[in-house]
């Protein structure tokens, strides 16, 4: 778990570092901080609760479809 924050502190710094080097606008910052925001809380629940769902089974109910139509 400490690895986890650990890592997205860094990566955190890193791309504040980046945004503040390319003087970016406040609205970049914000969509960044969301984005990173949604990754670490989607870690943190899936370290908490094993049972958590994975994207996969979403992933293959959106394209499984489209999959099967290419496929034939």
């Amino acid at each position: 778990m400490i690895m986890v924050i650990l890592f997205f502190m860094f990566i955190l710094f890193y791309e504040l570092n980046y945004l503040r080097k390319k003087n970016r606008k406040k609205r970049t910052y914000w969509i960044v901080l969301i984005v990173m925001s949604v990754s670490f809380l989607y870690c943190l629940s899936a370290v908490v609760m094993k049972d958590f769902p994975s994207p996969n089974s979403l992933i293959q109910f959106l394209f499984k479809p489209l999959q099967d139509r290419i496929i034939g």
